[in-house]
């Protein structure tokens, strides 16, 4: 599969880290200067440090006739004209964006885009009581929302800090494929332990997230419990 990716931050990592290998084709455009180069000394990858909403940055690409192209940056207008960029002159195939806006999902998907993600909605549909869940986790979805990516921050009070992975006995419907601790991303083995302010992501079907969240989200007892 030949993917394009543009903007984005330490999410970017994951997006790669999930289409390397497989013989898949990665462009990558950041128009942060300082984000462009982290990206590309933690992933051992060239980046195009461009303007992703500009017709140029995508000849410079050479990009024509990819597969897929995903929109991660902070604005929801941008993300819509790189979008619009790659279908309708550059002819990829099939466009994936966040938004900000949860609102702008069917307005986005009526004007072609394919799958317009808003972690908003996908939380709001998923997880209730939780008053704190937005500073604890988002999510977005790939292949035909068959695939959901979930960052969750860990909190000081969670009871799997301290614990290996593969102390963890996380649920077979998904897997912990990726850490950020800050400054670093950190590929994790059997014996990676999990800390506090960690940005663990998971992957996993939609229909098992909430398993997964409420696993690795779970709350240290306190002591007069």
């Amino acid at each position: 599969m030949n993917v394009l990716i543009c903007g984005g931050g330490k999410e970017t990592t994951y997006v790669i880290n999930s289409f390397k290998g497989s013989k898949n084709i990665l462009r990558v455009i950041n128009g942060d200067e300082k984000i462009s180069s982290t990206i590309s000394e933690i992933n051992q990858i060239d980046v195009i440090n461009s303007d992703p909403t500009k017709f140029f940055s995508f000849e410079v690409a050479d990009v024509l006739n990819f597969d897929l192209v995903i929109a991660l940056t902070d604005s929801d207008a941008d993300n819509f004209i790189i979008c619009k960029i790659a279908k309708d002159f550059f002819h990829i195939k099939k466009a994936i964006c966040t938004i900000s806006n949860p609102e702008l999902v069917d307005v986005f998907k009526d004007l072609g885009i394919d799958t317009p993600i808003s972690a908003r909605y996908l939380l709001s549909q998923k997880i209730k009581g939780e008053s704190d869940i937005e500073s604890i986790m988002s999510s977005f979805v790939l292949e035909d929302n068959q695939v959901l990516i979930s960052e969750i921050t860990i909190k000081e009070d969670f009871d799997c800090i301290g614990m290996a992975l593969k102390d963890l006995n996380l649920p077979i419907t998904g897997n912990i494929t990726c850490i950020y601790r800050e400054p670093k991303v950190i590929i994790p083995r059997g014996d990676t332990t999990i800390n506090c302010n960690d940005h663990i992501y998971i992957c996993s079907s939609p229909k098992d997230q909430d398993e997964l969240v409420e696993f690795i989200t779970k709350r240290k007892k306190k002591d007069d419990e």
